[in-house]
Order: structure tokens, then sequence, then C-alpha cells
């Protein structure tokens, strides 16, 4: 008997020293396993968009996001916090952790806003730039049946009735199309009605409803219902003409002078590990290639500009010094 329980014993321990071998084994690996399960990313990625859906911005940014999924192997989950030209998005990215799994388009608005006013945000200190995606074009834009025809019949109308000239700020007051009118206003010795809006969509809407007498706008936020004859664009603030719209002229060629270059991209939060923002900068340069990425921007009068995350973090340097000096220019610098 005492054999035979001598022998089980023998046994047990022969086993419990085999399994705690391959337990520990580096052919099992578990620590490769967990590798594996730890390679970025596992989960979905939150998109944090500071604009409204349906504007130039949300409407890109979704559309690269499809295709930026297929190359990370997860979904890009697209969240609109609209609102403050973006900043309540900048907030919420700031304070993110940074793992790689809350992302957020950055665009001009990153920059003006802390000369603008007290923000929780430094562009330049609390966000990891990852990749520049496209810029954005604008246009002078009016009902299909304004009565003004052209940038000339605008103009004149607003030289004649200056307290009536009211405009739409789609963005809100100090963003690109407010100060792009400023500039121009300026030049002529004019002083117009700004009237700042959350995003395209409500400023669309009031020049739709004739509370505004016209907008500058995306491109991308208005082309469908200008394809549609709804608006009509009378000028572009691009350097050259569109190709879609050829016979509309640009800004520079009616006497302004002016052109609107706004290159976007997407930034993390300060932090981030480098394989991970190595392996995102990588999914949007191979979204920003994809046939139905580069159809839907040329369906906007817009074209893939990626910029690697050094070009883009450059990009962000140079443009927060050049807001500074254009919101003093025009008194909108906080005091």
């Amino acid at each position: 008997m005492s054999s035979v329980l001598g022998q089980r014993k023998s046994i047990l321990t022969r086993r419990s020293l085999l399994q705690i071998a391959l337990l520990s084994s580096p052919l099992l690996g578990f620590k490769n396993t967990n590798a594996a399960e730890d390679k970025f990313p596992t989960k979905p990625i939150k998109v944090l968009v500071g604009f409204p859906a349906g504007g130039a911005i949300d409407l890109v940014m979704r559309a690269v996001a499809l295709e930026a999924s297929k190359k990370l192997g997860q979904a890009l989950m697209i969240e609109n916090r609209s609102g403050a030209s973006g900043a309540l998005a900048y907030n919420a990215l700031k304070i993110a952790s940074p793992d790689g799994y809350t992302i957020a388009p950055v665009t001009i608005t990153a920059f003006r806003a802390p000369v603008l006013e007290d923000v929780s945000f430094d562009p330049l200190q609390d966000f990891h730039y990852l990749a520049g995606i496209t810029d954005i074009p604008f246009g002078v834009v009016v009902k299909e049946d304004s009565p003004f025809k052209t940038w000339k019949d605008l103009l004149a109308w607003g030289r004649a009735n200056p307290n009536q000239m009211m405009y739409g700020a789609a963005a809100g007051l100090g963003n690109t199309s407010h100060l792009f009118v400023e500039e121009v206003a300026s030049k002529e010795n004019l002083k117009w009605t700004p009237i700042p809006f959350r995003g395209t969509t409500d400023c669309i809407q009031a020049l739709l409803g004739g509370q505004i007498v016209f907008t500058v706008d995306t491109i991308a936020g208005t082309a469908a219902l200008v394809k549609g004859g709804k608006l009509r664009i009378l000028a572009v603030a691009t350097d050259a003409r569109l190709p879609s719209w050829p016979q509309i002229p640009t800004m520079r060629e009616l006497g302004s002078g002016i052109s609107v270059n706004n290159l976007w991209g997407i930034a993390g939060p300060k932090g981030l590990d480098p394989q991970v923002a190595l392996t995102l900068e990588a999914a949007f340069k191979f979204a920003m290639e994809q046939p139905s990425v580069i159809a839907m921007l040329q369906g906007v009068e817009q074209k893939p500009l990626f910029a690697d995350a050094k070009t883009f973090k450059a990009f962000a340097e140079r443009s927060v010094k050049e807001q500074k000096e254009v919101l003093t220019k025009y008194g909108f610098a906080k005091k």
C-alpha cells in the first residue's frame, strides 16, 4: 500500500514540476501572448470633433476615419462636441489619457483660441501632433435667388447700406470667415456686422431664411446646396479658381489680395507613446491615399495634403505666431 502511495506521490510531483516548467517556458510565452493583446489598438478609438455634424471638418473626418480604421483594425468613433469654436473638444483632448484611444481634429481655431480668451489648453504644450490632412477652401456665398449676382453687386450694395449688411461668421467671431470679411471690409473702408454661429449648418439655415445677406463659408459645407440650386458662390477665397467652378473668380482676382489657406489635421494628448503615435500617423497616411477619400475631397474642392507629424507640428508653431499677429491687428486679442 505504501509503495502504491509512493508511486502516486512521485507521479504527482513529476506532473507538478512539469506544469511549472511548461508555464514558465518561453516557448509558451505568456509575455508574448500579452504583448499581442496589448498591441495598439485593441479597442475602438474616440475621435472628438469640435464642430457640428454636417460641417466641413465633420464630413471629411468621417470619410478619413472610415479608411484609417481599416489600417488600424479598430473603428474610429466620431463624437461631436461642438461649441466655443472647437474649444470643448480641445479641452477634452488635453485631459484624455495619453494611450492613443482619444484623438481629435485640430484646426486653426486651436491656434486662435488662446489669443482670443483664457482657455485651459495650450496648443503647443498640450497636444501631440500626428498628421496633417487637408486644407479648407472658403467661398463668398449667397442664396440662389439673391439679387446679388457678383461680388461687385454685393460690395456696391454693402457700401450703400452698411447698417443693413449683416453676414454670417459660421464658426463664431474671431474665426476664419469673420477675419476674412474684416480684412476685405478694412481694405474697402467699410464696417459690416458679423453674426456669429456655432457652425456651418446653423449659418446656412440663417442665410436661407434671410436673416443674413451672405456668408464666407467652407466649400465642403456648402457645395451640395450650391449644386442643388439653393446657394450661389460669388467668389472663392483661394489662390486659384476651383476646378468644378472655373467661372467663379477668386477674391484675389477681384482686388482683395487675400486668400485663406488652412491646413488641419489630427492630434492626441501630450504624452503619447512614440510607437502608438507612429501607428496612428501611418493609419492617417494610408487613409489619405485611398480612392474613396480622394474622391470625397475632390467633391468638395479639396485635395489630400498629408503632412507627417513633424511637418504638422511646425505648421502649428508657425500658425500660433501668425494668429496672434492678425488677431491683435483687428483688436480681437484678449487684454
